[in-house]
């Protein structure tokens, strides 16, 4: 998408005389891609009228006057006196004697004051114009009006007549400067099935008279009929089509997935990608900083349409009506199977296709590739009752026969042969979907290769949203997706191997509609229906060598260290999928890769600073471990050491240490005094002596770890650079700074090396060399490190992250020692903020949280603020702690 800035056009008319026409220039606008902003939208608020709706013009680009024959409202006294600051205003009075003026005028005078591009269409009777109401004003308003519009055309701001809206518009938009506009925003799954969308006119029509009459916070839902709560009917394809049919309608028409409350956040934060909005927080890895710049971007372009997508669950649909309150300005579309909801949303029952339109549908659908037959109307009809006019798997029907060239009769009787068998899953209740779903399914299946098959199977067990495809990538995933075709071999004795790549195999699902393949994004998508009937046709014992084969394909394809921040693009799409399939597994009883999966994405988690996510799934990766693995195992040491790392991080250091200990002892046992996962043991130990102020006992531990360190790996290696640092450190507080310094210069340099000058292990070296020069007076060399290492957190890590905290502190404290207290009191404001919410999200004190206000307390006092001034600030700051 043009990474361009958005347009503003403000839209300036007398409501009472020309809204309807008004109204038509706004959605002509909107169609060639600007905003749109109308009288309507503007809201006073605490500010004087005067100071907010110049503020309001001043966010445009552009003022579109329509000038008709009325003045409209007239300021009160009050504001009346405030004309005088408005340099037009008083060109205006010298010109024509006007004592005052009404509020449409204003908007005209604070657009020439700010140098907007302004451009005036008079009403004018041979043009046929009829205004909405009669003018009831008296002649001396009509007068003042006259002046008015006399005066207008002597700016040389008049333009031309009021005559069709899309001709105003035209004239308008020839103009150079609007080059600037930008491509409305549209994130749609898929493109309008045009004329092969079929009989839901009618439904059409009533949701569009629902949103027209939606309010503020108030969303609409289109609920699936009680087809026992199931899925298949068209909720998604309908909401896309309200879209693709009402574009010109909107700003911007946004499509997010909202199956689960973490889908719901993440698919919101994703908005801001360049290929959505392009804003640039999407540069920031932090979810919550990119959601935040989503919904301001919403708040603050107003007119479009957001369609939430497969709110299913209580959880998901709780977490869709919290977010109704933070989303103003446009309208929210649900698609759900749930009924049952609270009065800010509508629901809208939505049916299955008649059997005309549905017989319609397959007909259009197949006309070009079927083979034809006198029977075919008849034979479309037949097929439609008995697939019944479940759109899912109509298209399902239409995208084979039209794939395979078969006729219309032929389908069907190949369809009623596989009936009774599936009949049997059905009354079984081993298939949780309508019987034609399960029979047009198998009829599909009955002509894909094994490999399309297996590919299937495996993508049956992870998240109902796209696959990024680099997990179908690679030697490892092809020699699983073989495997997994020659168990199905073994399943179906004489079924052939599979043949091509994987790749070939998604392109052939995609031709029968069985997945969709974003080639353009790089993921692949497989629809829940068919998921649900891929895992519930297996047989109870096959299942688990599927689900394992499905987790060892994520597995093949996760980058390699989830707590480098360069892997979290890709940990990101991966998420969903390693959660669910993990979480089905550990249900399962299948101990790995479930342990593997679940303990690195908690340590992604718990990177990121979701803590409470990430506990619970490092919790249970230990607790399979535990009664999995021999208690000498490494990986059980990993695991206690990754579950430490989040208790010290929640300020639990008595529940960490032991922790820590055990998986120091396994180490030691099972691999020997001088392995390197036991150079890493040490160190975690040494963070939390340093932590708990046992610096006398930590030393000898740094020391041990950084000689196994440089034996291994040699004076070069990023490990090397971490016990460096943690030694400086130890000698730092000991006040041996002569020591550390040279121990810090060469952390830094190894880091540098290894990864390049702004990843967030450099940040921590600069961090603590500034510190080291801090404590020796070199000030002026210090602020420069500080603010580096700030500026590299803050793009890695986001605005609201604890390493960010620690940076912000630190610079405050040297700004503070340079006499800069102004400077230093936001930025220590914004550290205390900061750790504040850290204890709100995850119901633990963060462990800097109190040095933190302590720090802000003496920053204060030092700016000569009162006691009781400083009282209230920090009870303010703390007012969301729990």
């Amino acid at each position: 998408m043009n990474a361009a800035p958005t347009f503003r056009v403000f839209l300036s008319a007398v409501t009472g005389e020309l809204a309807s026409y008004r109204q038509e220039v706004a959605r002509v606008l909107r169609r060639k891609g600007p905003e749109v902003r109308e009288q309507e939208h503007f809201s006073q608020g605490p500010a004087t009228l005067l100071e907010r709706l110049r503020d309001y013009i001043d966010q445009c680009d552009a003022v579109i006057l329509l000038v008709g024959e009325r003045c409209g409202a007239f300021s009160t006294d009050e504001h009346a006196a405030a004309l005088g600051a408005i340099p037009t205003f008083e060109k205006y009075h010298a010109a024509t004697h006007q004592p005052r003026a009404s509020y449409t005028q204003w908007e005209f005078f604070l657009a020439k004051d700010h140098g907007k591009k302004t451009y005036a269409f008079f009403t004018d009777p041979t043009h046929g114009f009829v205004p909405d109401e009669p003018n009831p004003e008296s002649a001396d308003l009509g007068a003042c009006q006259q002046a008015y519009r006399g005066w207008v055309k002597q700016t040389g701001e008049h333009r031309d007549a009021l005559t069709t809206p899309a001709k105003l518009v035209e004239d308008v938009l020839v103009l150079p400067f609007l080059d600037l506009i930008r491509p409305k925003p549209i994130v749609l799954p898929y493109p309008s099935l045009g004329t092969l969308f079929k009989g839901r006119g009618a439904f059409l029509a009533q949701l569009r008279a629902c949103l027209a009459r939606t309010v503020q916070g108030r969303a609409t839902a289109i609920v699936g009929k009680a087809l026992h709560g199931l899925g298949g009917v068209g909720k998604t394809r309908l909401a896309v089509e309200y879209a693709w049919q009402h574009q010109d309608d909107y700003s911007a028409l946004l499509f997010v997935p909202a199956e689960t409350p973490q889908d719901l956040r993440r698919n919101l934060a994703a908005l801001t990608g360049p290929l959505v909005l392009d804003l640039p927080e999407n540069a920031v890895p932090e979810e919550e900083g990119r959601l935040a710049a989503a919904l301001r971007w919403l708040r603050e372009h107003p007119g479009w349409l957001l369609i939430l997508d497969n709110v299913d669950t209580p959880e998901a649909a709780a977490a869709a009506e919290d977010m109704l309150a933070r989303l103003h300005g446009g309208q929210v579309l649900l698609t759900t199977r749930l009924t049952q909801w609270s009065g800010c949303v509508e629901p809208l029952e939505l049916d299955v296709l008649k059997p005309g339109d549905a017989a319609a549908f397959l007909l259009e659908r197949t006309q070009r590739s079927r083979q034809r037959l006198p029977t075919d109307e008849a034979d479309a009809a037949e097929l439609a009752r008995e697939l019944d006019g479940l759109a899912l798997a109509l298209e399902q029907a239409g995208a084979f026969i039209a794939q395979r060239r078969v006729s219309l009769a032929e389908y069907l009787r190949d369809w009623r042969a596989h009936a009774p068998a599936v009949q049997e899953w059905h009354d079984a209740r081993l298939m949780q979907y309508p019987r034609s779903v399960a029979v047009t399914w198998q009829r599909t299946m009955q002509d894909l290769g094994p490999g399309e098959v297996a590919l299937l199977r495996l993508l049956a067990w992870v998240a109902p949203e796209p696959v990024p495809q680099f997990v179908l990538e690679g030697e490892q995933a092809e020699t699983l997706w073989r495997e997994a075709a020659a168990l199905l071999g073994q399943e179906s004795p004489g079924l052939v191997a599979a043949s091509g790549t994987i790749r070939d195999a998604v392109a052939m699902l995609a031709n029968y509609s069985m997945v969709g393949w974003d080639a353009e994004g790089q993921t692949v998508a497989v629809h829940r229906v068919v998921q649900e009937i891929m895992r519930n046709r297996l047989p109870a014992a096959a299942q688990q060598a599927w689900l394992t084969l499905s987790l060892m394909l994520l597995a093949a394809g996760r980058p390699a260290d989830p707590t480098d921040v360069r892997s979290w693009p890709r940990w990101n799409a991966l998420r969903p999928h390693v959660a669910l399939a993990a979480a089905r597994a550990d249900e399962a009883g299948i101990a790995e890769p479930t342990a593997l999966l679940m303990n690195e994405l908690g340590l992604f988690l718990n990177t990121k600073g979701l803590h409470g996510e990430a506990k619970p799934l490092m919790r249970r990766a230990l607790a399979i471990h535990q009664r999995s693995l021999r208690t000498d195992h490494p990986n059980l040491a990993a695991a206690l050491n990754n579950l430490a790392h989040l208790f010290q991080a929640t300020n639990r250091l008595a529940e960490a240490e032991p922790l820590m200990r055990r998986a120091l002892a396994i180490d030691e046992r099972s691999l020997g005094p001088d392995h390197p996962n036991v150079a890493k043991d040490l160190n975690n130990l040494t963070g939390l002596l340093l932590a708990t102020s046992r610096l006398a006992e930590a030393e000898p531990l740094m020391r041990r770890a950084l000689a196994i360190d440089e034996h291994s790996f040699g004076p070069d290696h990023p490990n090397l650079a971490i016990r460096l640092n943690n030694l400086a450190g130890l000698l730092q507080a000991t006040n041996r700074l002569a020591e550390a310094e040279p121990l810090m210069l060469r952390a830094l340099a190894i880091d540098e090396r290894s990864f390049g000058p702004d990843h967030p292990n450099v940040a921590i070296r600069l961090n603590n060399l500034a510190a080291l020069l801090q404590a020796t007076n070199r000030l002026a060399e210090a602020e420069p490190l500080m603010r580096r290492a700030l500026a590299i957190d803050e793009h890695s890590f986001g605005p609201d992250h604890p390493d960010v905290a620690r940076d912000l502190n630190n610079l405050a404290q040297l700004l503070k020692d340079t006499n800069r207290l102004d400077e230093a009191e936001p930025l220590s404001r914004r550290m205390v903020g900061i750790f504040v919410d850290f204890s709100r999200r995850t119901g633990h004190e963060h462990p800097h949280l109190q040095g933190a206000l302590a720090n802000h307390r003496s920053l204060l006092k030092a700016l000569g603020r009162s006691e009781a001034d400083i009282k209230a600030e920090l009870q303010r700051l703390m007012a969301d702690r729990p």
